[in-house]
């Protein structure tokens, strides 16, 4: 999902929101003290454009008097999962995952405070209409925010209250900059209250109640008809520091302690079967990146003969990847056989060629760790296709490449995170026991894909990722990948911050992009140049 001139997963609007919710709200949301926000996980994180950082957010449902825990748990993840859209508007990701069966579980019943309130109608305050049970619940999550922001230590926004299904168009209309059409499945996503229009809506609701809830007899065990039913509800949300990494560094030793090095790297399509497809532009980008990079690597046989290419029915011979990545990438240095007028048809059937297929980049190497000298090969795996749905084999091709690699990337649309790479379709069964690495350059793929540690075997002993807390736009993601792969390949063995800081690209609209992109179970690497004294030679 997503336009190739925006993110993968839409764009990104970066306005600022502060908001004052009404006297009630405040009292109900202000427990300073509450001793459930300080029971928060630290994790390290290392990031070169962000900072991680625990998030605790208190608030509070109305539901049914006598609903169970587990009600009140679903009622909790409906309001705060629009929460993720209007952090990310802000430049903040939100580490969980609020769309799985799992999801209540991260409202901790220990922290639920109850109480009954009155329904009041404003017009005839001494008559009770109805009674609602008043839940006051702490959700904690990881955040990445930019180094902007990292001496903040709150935000103050606004989510979703009640059942904000049964109004989506108005939101979807009022409170979005990307008019997606997603209906009431894609609000959590693209929430942005933010938005004049949505301003106007919040304002509105806000002034409403404070007018009605003043014909209130008892204040602190009321609330309004129109206030059960709102709409909005200002949410603050606190932050606190979370270690940060720089001199961590990937486990190089273990990558290369057998002598053999294999990079699985997948790229999806953005647009079928079109010349200017920026999945086959960013496949090219990457492709002419590591042999830039490493001119002694070369392209093995994949069945194809992939250095002639035939169109309309002349044959051009001795092909290059450097080539065909001026062709499809720079649109530029095309065969004298091919007219002006027939450029994109060329670089479309160039694409076909190249699509749908393992192109595997090789050399034979000498790695020497502590004066122990292999020698052995890298290998670079590159695959290019519809990498979006489930039919399409990417499942099977992704749990080959978890059983071989020792770094496995990813560059293309999420899905929302429900797409093949979803790690619902994996197991434990489809990981080796062993150090590997996962790169995912794709829409917020911080929130998607750190559940792979829960499989791993070994955890994060065994893993690190390497993920964005923002989405990712299309223009660039084939340089930032590659950039990454070239840290395993160059021999200068450098550090995770060092690592990230060099994916950053130059974009038409903005110099030194970073979409919050960090590693995360970095912490327990023991990799240092000092201890591990490395070197990397790469022959022909």
């Amino acid at each position: 999902m997503g336009s190739c001139v925006t993110r993968f997963g839409l764009g990104v609007s970066c306005a600022a929101l502060v908001l004052s919710g009404c006297a009630t709200d405040e009292a109900l949301l202000a427990d300073e003290n509450s001793e459930a926000s300080a029971d928060l996980t630290t994790s390290e994180i290392t990031g070169a454009n962000a900072v991680g950082r625990n998030a605790s957010i208190q608030s509070y449902v109305l539901v049914p008097v006598g609903a169970s825990d587990n009600e009140i748990q679903r009622a909790a993840v409906q309001q705060i999962r629009p929460l993720f859209g209007a952090l990310k508007a802000l430049d903040i990701g939100l580490g969980n995952r609020l769309d799985t069966p799992a999801a209540p579980t991260f409202i901790d019943v220990r922290t639920f405070q109850r109480d009954t309130v009155d329904v009041i109608d404003p017009a005839h305050p001494e008559t009770r209409v109805s009674q609602r049970l008043r839940v006051r619940f702490t959700y904690t999550d990881r955040a990445i925010v930019t180094l902007q922001r990292q001496s903040s230590r709150a935000v103050t926004t606004t989510s979703l209250f009640g059942d904000y299904n049964a109004h989506s168009a108005d939101i979807v209309s009022q409170c979005q900059t990307e008019k997606m059409d997603w209906g009431s499945s894609g609000i959590w996503y693209n929430y942005e209250p933010a938005t004049g229009t949505c301003q106007t809506l919040i304002n509105a609701e806000t002034s409403r109640l404070a007018v009605e809830r003043r014909a209130l007899l008892n204040g602190d065990r009321q609330v309004t008809v129109n206030e059960s039913t709102r709409w909005f509800t200002p949410i603050t949300v606190r932050l606190t520091t979370i270690s940060r990494t720089e001199t961590k560094y990937p486990d190089y030793h273990r990558v290369w302690d057998d002598g053999q090095l294999v990079i699985g790297s997948f790229f999806g399509e953005d647009k079928h079967d079109d010349a200017n497809d920026y999945g086959a532009r960013n496949f090219f980008i990457y492709i002419r990146t590591v042999l830039q990079t490493r001119p002694e690597m070369s392209v093995a046989a994949v069945g194809t003969d992939l250095t002639t290419v035939t169109f309309g029915g002349v044959t051009i011979s001795n092909v290059t990847p450097l080539q065909v990545a001026q062709w499809i990438v720079d649109k530029t240095n095309y065969p004298t056989q091919v007219p002006v007028a027939m450029r994109d048809p060329f670089r479309q059937a160039v694409i076909r060629q190249w699509r749908d297929k393992t192109i595997t980049l090789s050399a034979a190497v000498s790695v020497s760790i502590n004066g122990t000298a292999r020698r052995g090969s890298a290998q670079v795996r590159v695959y290019y296709g519809d990498e979006e749905t489930l039919g399409t084999g990417a499942v099977q091709r992704y749990q080959t490449a978890f059983r071989d690699v020792d770094v496995f990337q990813y560059t293309g649309h999420s899905h929302l995170g429900a797409g093949p790479l979803d790690a619902r379709n994996y197991s434990a069964s489809n990981f080796p026991n062993r150090y590997q690495v996962l790169m995912i350059n794709s829409c917020v793929s911080f929130n998607y894909y750190n559940t792979f540690f829960a499989m791993h075997p070994g955890g994060t002993l065994n893993l690190d990722t390497v993920t964005n807390g923002l989405p990712v736009f299309l223009e660039g993601s084939g340089l930032s990948s590659a950039r990454f792969a070239v840290a395993f390949l160059d021999g200068r063995f450098r550090s995770y911050a060092d690592i990230l800081g060099g994916m950053r690209v130059d974009l038409p609209w903005e110099r030194g992009h970073d979409a919050n992109r960090v590693a995360d179970g970095e912490t327990d690497n023991t990799f240092t140049p000092t201890r591990q004294r490395m070197t990397l030679t790469f022959s022909r």
